[in-house]
């Protein structure tokens, strides 16, 4: 808003203005706020910053900064809270004004805080201290995201929204979330959604009608359910990912709640691309429904354009997506288009063009279309042309088979080329996944594979961040220093088990699967079995809790366990490992199905030694890890059938990480288990998977033997005592009994740290392959395509420690195809692609990217040479249009160059020159340009004087639009006096496109030719037209002084300078005043001082006295004519401003308007004076700025506003004025909704008309007024039925309208209209038939059933069946009379019996259809009866001597003298005579009347009369009445005078 502090600013100063205003913040607590704006205004403003509510003395937090550099005002907020959500403003003030500019800062708190819930919800005071815990909110996003999610954990967002999905959902929510066990899933979920519906009850009667959140229009997403709460008063909440967000029942707001009835709609305005996210709907503490909301990243490339159709003519908008979707949305004047007769909307396969077709243009589609994809849209206006032929007005036109609308572009290459885009991002990502899987399981096989590190003392410790263990023996509590190596340990086992291993081992056999096809089929079924481990390992951790809590704890277990979803970061939950020494004794197993263990045993099935093999094993489905030192010895396995195991196999990774199979030999001995209560263990059971896939259970059959555990300080571990769980999940110590013999470490041989990868090359460019080894000390061999390569095939073979290169210097086609590199049994591959796309030596391009430049007419040629794979496409470009050959384009092509010659080139042809290379491997641009240079286009027009005086004439034009290509050097200038012939050179003149000439004579006239002159040549030339040099013209009359303020003994004014200057500068002015009651004006500044700026302080003034002002505008002319006089202003001191004003109320309000009265302010001496004048201003409820409604003060104390929004909210405020200034304003005490006071609907129209006939084929118009506030619901139906498509209904604010433009049979029924608002409602109803003229009856008969009586029978008319109105008319006719007469009517039967027929006469009889509409054609009957004929006698008439009645023409009663008054009417008459009628004519002043529609002239059985309405001045004259025929004529004549006007008015 900007302020004026004075009514004429100076010349050249002027009031601040924002040029870059504060933009309102939305902005998360603890972050930084900042405010900038830029201002303007001379002199410089002085700029603030405020705030609305609260103060900004803190300036640590509000900091004020200004860069002088870009004269941009800043206001920092520093870590905002919800103290400093607020409306600030930004003030910029200098002397002429002050500008005001407002944004609003809004602040989102971080979760749901206690405090800012209970000011929200209620009183804090108010709450019981038991019903608090109530009120708070879990945070649900913010502590999920800072959880670590366990591996095979199902995230919490998985379970919000699949409760409140549909099952034809589940599918695509688990594939989202990555779930695939749906048993386990469903299984769960039937037992959340059990444990949610019995929260619910607490609250909720009924839920149902779930739909979830989607796009429904413009920038609009809403979802929607039915909900009943057995409290009403319950509190609902939404949250957004966790977060709570308010809510209003404002529609206009960003989320709003609409209640109708049970259906609760929740709705999202003005969406962006942070408003996705999942959505959650609470009553009090308990969930009900969740939805998430995904917006899609859809953008329109090609955006609809606007189309110009012309009547029946089909008009089409079209577009193009950047994603494929399936339909769009289709809008037209606000309502949603469907396919149909209308509308035709087709998608294209690909489901990136969309296409809307609109049949039959007619002038009622013409507006705005707009498509909708997602949150974005686009419109465009559909421009529907009249036929412009007049005869064709009014008539039906034909269909026309044109097509209107389309971009014009190439919709299909578009779309194609963003597919190809599309496939290539889907691509990199893909290529970029690969990559990262690649590396991760690079470093897991490396973790794997390393050589386990020295495990401490032997005694199961705990390795973490503290360095602190327990031990498990006989002094359990007794702390001992463990080992930082426990930590490397924790962390390389935990990558390599929990990233690789626990991942899938079948991954990492993928690098190795060419060249071992047999071992690797193998692999990958082994692999499947690994991977549902991690379910295995879930189901024992449920049994087995109290093992797990303790494991958890840092309790070592003499099988040193190892997670294996350990994530190898080291953290203290790694830990310590030792060896077993010497052959594994062997077991027995006894068959048994159970779960599968957690991880497989491998071995080699050609080895017989297990030296060294690692072997994970541990029954309290934790994982173990031990090595094997010697010989295994033969298993048996037992199972229910059979007593031995002999044969089974099972699978087991050596220490080199490679996957083997072995097989049991021999009966498993006897294990012996001690307990903590010193039992033995025989008979222990355990769970194992054989090689089949079956799980089997095994026991133990004896002690087990004496182990012994070497300790670097100690050679026994006899005694040692380890804990482990059994099958039955108990928990039990056992106890070695011997040392363990010492470890023995296989090499694993040579592995490759990093592998060969795809390499892409040019032709002719060097390219190099690389890959790692573990060793140093190992040779390999590279092959290409299975050959091997030498020194000799040119390629250079290199080693660099563990590293060796191939590298090849120079890239031929022949070089391309599968590289291989192996050593020590190891191998690895690569693609290396040769290619050869288009390519342009530098230099070449260089050249070809200098400009070219040509003259008009010459020709000029663009060459390229290039090298690259043929087949190659060339195509050349000019201004981004592809040229082809013609008259003045040739295009030469080769295999190494191409070349474009342009011949005659134009001025027009200056532009960009681009060339274009394709071929399968790659494209090529190379971009010139060429300048053709030409003589410059004339000056531009027209001809501006700045200064035209008695010396002097000073012209202005504007620059050549075309300079030809070259810069302006000169202008050349002529100059002719007008009445010579002879043209004087001025010379040229530098190019600055004006001249003042000095050589004039004083009211000569000049005329100017003006050329533009530059290297190419000279234009043509452009002539002004005639100009007069010193031709006295004076300035125009200044607007009124302007009373700026006044005091006692001074009255400053100001003024502003003349619209027109007479073509000169205004050299000063004169002010002139006069006292009231005076008839003399007296100067205030001398005649021959003219005031020179544009205000004069007044000081020649009485206290007291009141005066006027008016000024004069002085140029090289003289004088101009005094301004009108100012307003009388006193010379007195400035008054104080009135008070507020009394009593402001409404007194009536309608849809566009509302009326207000108030009383005077009251006058307090000192204090407030009276009030002079009243402003009235309005805003709506959702604004922050003031409108004000009338521009100059009012003196009564009503306003009517209008031009309201109808049912929108406003606040109204009344602003008191006077000489002192503006008063306080004076609100109302609640906002204005405008709209009329509330109306039950009722109809106006007395005359309705309740029954109606139409003919068929003719339209039905039913036009009903009403009057209701607020605006009803009116609905039409059809016996009680809604009205078909075809019935159209037109509805405005009090009246409502049915249609039907071809009306049938069929639409025959009761319509009635129910107009319906918040008040109540009322109806009325129309019978309408719809019908035809009847057809005639058929045959009619004749009977005599009595005498003198005849019946008459007919056939039925046709259309008695359709039509229940449909009845007969039976007419008479005997031959004694002539005439027919209706002896029957209304009759509803096909028979009647006429009465009284006379013997001796004939008779006739006509039978007639009738229905509403009409009568139909008569059915006639045979001649019934015959006549009596009698004699003929013939009658002598005398003559008679015949009478000549003709009479001339003559007045009777001639006319009289008129004199009628201004504005009334005046009626002449006569009475005339004549046989044959005369003929009569009117004249006024001798003008014939009889044509003139004025006057209304009759002719009654012979009395003549002429009837003026309105008597005018123009009416006065002579009146003439003349009568002729063919025996004579006669007149009279009288004369009109109208009263009041005298005759020299009126000539």
């Amino acid at each position: 808003m900007i302020t004026q502090f004075i009514e004429v600013l100076p010349e050249g100063k002027s009031t601040p203005d924002f040029l870059r205003k504060p933009i309102a913040l939305t902005i998360q607590e603890g972050k930084l706020a900042i405010f900038k704006a830029n201002v303007c205004g001379d002199p410089k403003p002085e700029v603030t910053w405020g705030r609305a509510k609260g103060d900004m003395s803190d300036r640590e937090r509000f900091q004020k900064k200004y860069d002088e550099a870009t004269g941009e005002y800043t206001l920092e907020i520093h870590r905002v809270s919800g103290e400093e959500a607020d409306t600030y403003k930004c003030y910029a003030i200098n002397e002429y004004g002050k500008a005001i500019c407002t944004a609003a800062l809004n602040v989102i708190e971080v979760g749901f805080k206690k405090k800012r819930a209970m000011e929200q919800l209620e009183d804090i005071g108010s709450v019981d201290p038991a019903e608090f815990r109530k009120l708070l909110r879990k945070r649900k996003g913010v502590d999920k995201q800072e959880a670590v999610k366990e591996p095979g954990e199902i995230d919490e967002r998985f379970w919000e929204i699949i409760m409140s999905a549909d099952r034809k959902d589940y599918e695509r929510i688990c594939a989202e979330f990555g779930v695939k066990d749906f048993r386990v899933m469903l299984k769960k979920l039937s037992e959340k959604k059990k444990e949610r519906q019995e929260e619910q009850a607490k609250y909720i009667e009924t839920i149902n009608n779930l739909k979830h959140i989607d796009i429904k229009g413009v920038g609009i997403a809403s979802f929607e359910f039915d909900l009943e709460l057995k409290d009403p008063a319950s509190r609902i909440f939404l949250y957004k990912d966790g977060v709570m967000i308010p809510y209003s029942d404002e529609e206009e707001m960003k989320h709003s709640l609409k209640t109708v009835g049970k259906k609760l709609i929740f709705s999202v305005r003005d969406l962006k691309a942070e408003d996705a996210g999942l959505y959650q709907v609470d009553v009090e503490e308990v969930n009900l429904f969740s939805t998430d909301f995904k917006i899609p990243t859809v953008d329109f490339i090609v955006k609809i354009q606007e189309v110009k159709a012309k009547e029946r003519e089909d008009a089409m908008f079209e577009c193009v997506l950047s994603h494929p979707w399936p339909r769009i949305k289709w809008m037209g004047k606000n309502a949603t288009l469907e396919e149909g007769e209308k509308y035709t909307i087709t998608v294209s396969e690909d489901k990136l063009i969309h296409r809307l077709l609109i049949k039959d243009c007619s002038q009622l589609d013409k507006g705005i279309y707009s498509a909708a994809a997602g949150i974005k849209t686009c419109s465009a206006w559909l421009l529907v042309e009249a036929d412009s032929d007049p005869a064709s007005h009014g008539k039906k036109k034909t269909r026309k088979t044109t097509q209107a609308g389309g971009t014009g572009l190439d919709l299909g290459k578009l779309a194609q080329e963003q597919q190809e885009k599309l496939a290539k991002e889907r691509q990199e990502q893909i290529d970029a996944a690969n990559k990262a899987r690649a590396e991760e399981e690079r470093l897991a096989r490396e973790a794997l594979l390393a050589p386990p590190p020295d495990t401490g003392d032997g005694h199961s410790g705990e390795g973490g961040d503290s360095g602190e263990g327990k031990d498990t023996g006989d002094e359990k509590n007794k702390s001992i220093s463990g080992s930082n190596k426990s930590k490397d340990v924790g962390k390389s086992v935990g990558e390599s088990i929990g990233k690789s291993v626990g991942k899938s081992v079948g991954e990492m056999k993928d690098s190795e699967k060419e060249g071992d096809d047999k071992k690797n089929k193998k692999s990958t079924d082994d692999s499947d079995k690994v991977c549902t481990i991690k379910d295995a390992e879930k189901e024992r951790d449920d049994k087995n809790k109290k093992s797990t809590d303790d494991s958890d704890k840092g309790k070592g277990t003499s099988n040193d366990d190892i997670d294996p979803n350990a994530n190898g970061e080291g953290d203290g939950d790694s830990k310590g490992r030792k060896g077993h020494t010497g052959p594994l004794i062997p077991d027995t197993v006894i068959g048994k199905k159970h779960t599968e263990t957690p991880w497989l045993l491998l071995e080699d099935p050609n080895a017989k030694m297990g030296t060294g093999e690692t072997y994970f094993t541990d029954e309290s489905a934790k994982c173990s890890e031990r090595a094997r030192q010697g010989l295994l010895l033969k298993d048996s396995v037992i199972d229910p059938n059979a007593k031995s195991g002999t044969g089974e196999t099972e699978e087991y990774i050596d220490a080199a990480g490679k996957r083997s199979v072995r097989t049991t030999q021999g009966p498993l001995l006897k294990d012996t288990v001690i307990d903590p209560n010193g039992q033995s263990g025989t008979g222990e059971t355990e769970e194992y998977t054989d090689a089949s896939g079956k799980r089997s259970e095994r026991t133990r059959q004896g002690p087990l033997l004496k182990d012994t555990v070497i300790d670097p300080n100690a050679q026994s571990g006899t005694g040692e005592t380890e804990e482990y769980t059994d099958v039955s999940g108990k928990r039990s110590v056992r106890t070695r009994q011997g040392p363990l013999l010492k470890d023995t470490v296989i090499d694993p041989g040579v592995q490759f740290v990093s592998g060969l990868s795809n390499v892409h090359a040019l032709i002719g460019q060097p390219a190099e392959l690389m890959c790692k080894l573990s060793s140093d000390n190992c040779e390999g061999a590279w092959y290409r395509d299975s050959k091997k390569l030498t020194a000799d095939d040119g390629h250079i073979m290199s080693r660099d420690g563990a590293s060796h290169k191939l590298v090849i210097n120079r890239c031929q086609e022949e070089d391309s195809g599968k590289y291989r590199f192996e050593a020590d049994g190891r191998k690895t591959e690569a693609i290396l692609n040769v290619e050869d796309p288009p390519r342009f030596d530098p230099d070449d391009l260089s050249a070809f990217s200098q400009p070219v430049i040509v003259k008009v007419g010459n020709s000029t040629t663009f060459k390229l040479p290039f090298v690259g794979r043929e087949p190659m496409k060339i195509q050349w470009y000019r201004k981004g249009e592809e040229l082809l050959d013609d008259n003045t384009t040739k295009i030469e092509k080769s295999f190494t160059q191409s070349r474009l010659l342009l011949s005659k080139c134009q001025r027009k042809d200056t532009g960009e020159i681009k060339i274009k290379l394709k071929n399968e491997h790659g494209t090529m641009e190379a971009i010139s340009r060429l300048i053709v240079l030409d003589k410059p286009t004339p000056p531009q027009g027209p001809v501006e004087v700045l200064e035209s005086t008695a010396s002097c004439i000073h012209i202005k034009w504007r620059a050549p639009k075309d300079d030809g290509g070259c810069p302006v050097i000169n202008y050349n200038l002529e100059r002719q006096q007008v009445g010579r012939n002879t043209w004087k050179k001025l010379g040229d003149i530098p190019g600055v496109p004006e001249y003042k000439d000095n050589d004039v004579e004083h009211g000569r006239k000049y005329c100017y030719r003006i050329r533009v002159v530059t290297e190419e040549g000279v234009s043509d030339m452009m002539e002004t037209d005639d100009l007069t040099a010193g031709t006295l013209a004076f300035p125009s009359s200044p607007v009124p002084p302007k009373v700026a303020s006044a005091f006692n003994n001074c009255i400053n004014l100001t003024w502003s300078t003349p619209t027109d200057t007479g073509g000169s500068h205004i050299l000063g002015y004169n002010l002139e005043k006069r006292k009231k009651g005076s008839n003399l004006w007296s100067p205030v500044n001398p005649t021959d001082e003219p005031i020179q700026e544009k205000k004069r302080a007044v000081t020649d003034v009485v206290a007291g006295n009141e005066y006027e002002f008016r000024v004069y505008a002085i140029n090289v002319s003289g004088l101009s004519e005094p301004s009108s006089p100012s307003e009388f202003i006193f010379a007195k001191d400035p008054k104080n401003p009135p008070g507020k004003v009394e009593d402001l109320k409404v007194a009536d309000t309608s849809y566009t308007a509302l009326s207000l009265s108030w009383n005077k302010p009251t006058e307090e001496v000192g204090v407030q004076d009276e009030a002079k004048g009243y402003f009235i201003e309005v805003r709506q409820a959702e604004c922050i700025d003031w409108t004000r409604c009338n521009v100059t003060p009012i003196i009564l104390t009503t306003f009517t506003v209008k031009s309201l929004k109808a049912m929108a909210m406003y606040w109204v405020r009344v602003i008191a004025i006077n000489d002192g200034g503006e008063g306080v304003p004076q609100d109302l005490d609640n906002y204005i909704l405008a709209m009329p006071p509330p109306v039950r609907p009722c109809f106006t129209d007395n005359k309705m008309k309740s029954f109606m006939v139409v003919r068929a084929g003719n339209s039905v118009r039913i036009l009903l007024n009403f009057e209701a506030s607020p605006w009803p619901e009116v609905t039409w139906l059809k016996d009680d039925v809604p009205l078909l498509k075809r019935v159209n209904i037109s509805n405005s604010e009090s009246s409502s309208q049915l249609l039907i433009t071809s009306s049938e049979r069929s639409d025959s029924g009761i319509y009635t209209i129910v107009v319906k608002n918040l008040v109540g409602q009322e109806s009325f109803s129309v019978e309408v038939r719809v019908t035809d003229d009847p057809k005639p009856p058929g045959p009619v008969e004749l009977e005599e059933n009595v005498p003198s009586t005849v019946t008459v029978i007919w056939e039925p008319s046709p259309d008695e069946k359709r039509d229940d109105h449909l009845h007969y008319s039976v007419s008479k006719r005997d031959s004694t009379k002539g005439s027919w007469s209706t002896v029957a009517d209304r009759l509803f039967n096909n028979k009647f019996t006429a009465c009284n027929i006379m013997p001796g006469r004939e008779y006739h009889f006509r039978v007639y259809a009738k229905n509403d509409m009409g009568m139909s054609a008569p059915s006639e009957s045979p001649t019934w009866g015959s006549e009596r004929r009698k004699d003929k006698f013939v009658v002598n008439m005398p003559a008679y001597k015949t009478c000549d009645l003709r009479t001339a023409p003559a007045f009777l009663v001639p006319l009289r003298q008129h004199t009628a008054p201004k504005g009334y009417e005046c009626y002449m008459s006569c009475a005339i005579k004549g046989n044959p009628k005369p003929r009569v004519t009117w004249y006024r002043n001798n003008i014939s009347l009889n044509t003139n529609t004025n006057y209304l002239i009759t002719n009654i059985c012979g009395v003549c009369s002429l009837l003026i309405l309105r008597v005018t001045p123009k009416d006065w004259g002579e009146y003439n009445i003349q009568i002729e025929s063919a025996l004579g004529r006669a007149e009279s004549s009288t004369k009109l005078t109208v009263r009041g006007e005298n005759s020299t008015d009126l000539l």
